[in-house]
């Protein structure tokens, strides 16, 4: 047993009870994990009792079919009597029997096992939960699901291990045996970007979480499949080819991207009406996920705005992966009962965030003051406003603070429109509403920071083509109550309402052919909306070429994870 041997003692405050456990190994067996659980008023007489029972218990059990597997004898032959002492003490002198637990349980105390000493060490860090995803595909990114208590990812040690058989050519230095068991050490990292060499090999993980000074149990994980072969070269790994380097200081690369949410594609109207080209299998979030991180990682962008992000995809798998790449970012829900919204990441070398408000339309226009010329046309008509209203629509604006260009700041919108064909006028309306909100916010803060520099730039899935009012809107500043988008639907018409904003947007990626390619539709529906007046666009990322997008009919499919196209573009201060 190593000098520095611990018992680790939790406090669940909740169930008013502690939690106990270390590890334990006899020269015949390997070491392994007791746990107990036991109340904080109960006398140390009984816990003691009862650990002694439950160690000596699984110790004989083992030994007991040890023996029976080296002859054919009977179990009683065989049975082994493995006898435990054990005992706490503070400062050299055993505690007394009737003394509480939770008085026991120090950091000031001692737990001896077998003559072998344990220092205790209370709320110490700690795996909770830790494994590997049923789905891990070469070339693609892996990492845990993991939840850890007293401290943060960041903190911890990670060690990726494969498997590695007899035969295999491999580095005998970064081999190392568990359980009889050899494993091949690959990274230390909390993200592993699997290769070809993995194919074939389950993969195990070690987790040893830190906080501090302290050090808690190591923990360990084993995929519970192979890694995979993954699909062909994906389209997006050509794009990568123009982003393999972070922007220089004063430039930002920018990311819109609809990601698809599970909550839709792992549906049988996704499989059977929206996308039936596409296999079950790569409309699965196990295998989908893996394609667009690793999309999204490669194109090592300052802002990414990301819609249809499923709660749990948001918390579960893109802050834990994208905050190992340098970011952090924020996520707001949909109105209603809807578990999917929207999330904005920034480059933090790059970024602070200031302010963060999420919006749904539908409330806002009713208390927000500069919505309220909105609210007035909707009350005008109650078939329109009982659309526009149970419309779960939001925004997300989030400031930013430059860190690399003294006194400038970025007032990133994020929204995605409502999508019904008859419904231009619905999204009319909520593009409006959140060009004025923003309009309204960058003219609060410039009063409140006139020495700052706070432009905008707005992203999302617009759900409207070019040629429709919402990008004439945007680009040209003001639309005429005559536009053709406010008769989309005969019950809806207010006459009336001219719309006008005082900024001088224009479309960084301009009017690509499309951005959303499915059996069903084909158009340009995302943008990303930037200030002209303090920003320039320097370079804009190609599109996948058309053949690569039609080679599986449409999207998405087994190399393109989402229905949309991701926008990347780079744009530099004037």
């Amino acid at each position: 047993m190593s000098q520095c041997a611990k018992v680790f003692v939790k406090h669940i405050d909740t169930e008013n009870k502690l939690m106990i456990y270390f590890n334990f190994g006899i020269p015949e067996l390997p070491e392994r994990k007791f746990t107990f659980l036991r109340p904080k008023e109960e006398k140390l007489e009984v816990t003691i009792s009862r650990m002694k029972l439950k160690i000596a218990e699984a110790v004989n059990n083992k030994l007991t079919k040890r023996k029976k597997k080296k002859n054919s004898q009977n179990i009683e032959e065989n049975s082994v009597q493995f006898s435990v002492t054990l005992s706490l003490t503070k400062g050299g002198e055993q505690l007394n029997d009737e003394i509480k637990n939770v008085d026991a349980w120090t950091e000031n105390a001692e737990l001896t096992v077998n003559n072998h000493l344990y220092k205790i060490f209370e709320n110490p860090p700690s795996v909770v939960l830790l494994s590997l995803p049923k789905s891990i595909m070469s070339g693609f990114p892996v990492y845990p699901i993991i939840e850890l208590e007293y401290c943060s990812k960041e903190q911890c040690d990670f060690t990726w291990y494969r498997t590695v058989s007899e035969k295999s050519s491999v580095d005998l230095n970064k081999v190392v045996k568990f359980k009889n068991e050899n494993w091949l050490m690959l990274s230390k990292n909390y993200l592993y970007i699997t290769n070809d060499s993995d194919i074939g090999c389950k993969l195990k993980l070690s987790c040893i979480p830190k906080n501090g000074e302290k050090i808690g149990l190591e923990e360990f994980a084993v995929s519970t499949n192979s890694v995979e072969v993954g699909p062909e070269k994906c389209p997006f790994e050509y794009r990568h080819e123009f982003t393999k380097e972070l922007s220089e200081p004063g430039r930002l690369r920018c990311v819109s991207y609809n990601i698809l949410a599970d909550l839709y594609a792992d549906s049988d109207t996704a499989r059977n009406d929206l996308f039936p080209y596409c296999p079950t299998e790569a409309l699965m979030l196990d295998y989908r996920k893996q394609l667009y991180l690793k999309e999204i990682i490669g194109y090592n962008a300052d802002i990414i705005c990301l819609q249809e992000v499923d709660r749990k995809v948001f918390y579960g798998d893109l802050i834990p992966v994208l905050t190992s790449a340098g970011l952090d970012g924020v996520y707001s829900e949909k109105g209603g009962q809807v578990v999917e919204g929207l999330s904005c990441f920034y480059r933090t070398s790059k970024f602070k965030i200031i302010e963060f408000h999420a919006k749904v339309l539908s409330e806002a226009v009713s208390n927000e003051p500069v919505l309220q010329p909105i609210y007035d046309k909707l009350n005008q008509n109650e078939n329109l406003k009982e659309r526009f209203m149970n419309r779960t629509t939001a925004l997300q604006a989030v400031l930013l603070e430059s860190l690399d260009i003294p006194q400038k700041r970025i007032l990133i919108g994020n929204t995605h429109l409502y999508f019904h064909p008859d419904s231009d006028n619905i999204r009319l309306l909520q593009a409006t509403s959140c060009i004025l909100y923003l309009e309204n916010l960058l003219s609060k803060y410039q009063k409140e920071n006139p020495s700052y520099t706070t432009s905008l730039i707005l992203c999302g899935d617009f759900n409207s083509c070019p040629e429709f009012g919402v990008y004439k809107l945007m680009t040209e500043g003001s639309l005429s109550e005559d536009c053709i988008d406010w008769k989309s639907n005969p019950e809806e018409i207010v006459p009336g309402i001219p719309l006008k904003h005082s900024l001088s947007l224009g479309s960084a990626c301009g009017t690509p052919t499309y951005t959303n390619y499915t059996e069903g539709f084909v158009g340009c529906l995302d943008y990303i909306f930037y200030n002209k007046s303090h920003f320039e666009v320097l370079d804009v990322v190609p599109l996948p070429d058309h053949e690569h997008v039609i080679k599986y009919k449409a999207l998405p499919n087994k190399v393109f994870p989402s229905d949309h196209l991701a926008l990347v573009c780079t744009i530099g201060w004037k």
